[in-house]
């Protein structure tokens, strides 16, 4: 099995934004199996220059059966907050979904969702 990924691909589409496009050839046929896509975005809620808001996309999808159509996609979203503006990211959520096309009619026929959320980020050396 070869894991022959183009050059990623970077765009900015819009200010704040940066995507990351990558075909990977799974199985060395020369033909890409799987796509990822990772975009970063900032955001300035208080207009002071630094983002107040980072939030980070993944998505991987992959052509399990060779048709070319995507059967298996996991998207990964982070998002981190800087609340009190002190630079550092108060609240930290990580959702995953996973969407399966068992079928092969387009539609996802399984959908799992997991998400993980930390409220306060505990200080190094507080016990």
């Amino acid at each position: 099995m070869s894991d022959d990924t183009t050059e990623p691909e970077s765009r900015q589409p819009e200010s704040g934004k940066v995507v990351e496009v990558a075909d990977v050839d799974l199985d060395g046929d020369g033909t890409p199996d799987a796509r990822v896509e990772v975009e970063v975005e900032e955001i300035d809620i208080d207009g002071d220059g630094q983002a107040d808001v980072v939030v980070v996309t993944e998505t991987v999808a992959v052509d399990v059966d060779g048709d070319g159509v995507a059967d298996v996609a996991e998207v990964t979203e982070t998002v981190a907050m800087d609340v009190d503006g002190d630079g550092s990211a108060d609240s930290i959520t990580v959702t995953r979904a996973t969407m399966v096309d068992v079928d092969g009619d387009g539609v996802p026929d399984e959908i799992e969702v997991e998400e993980l959320d930390v409220s306060a980020v505990p200080e190094r050396g507080d016990d």
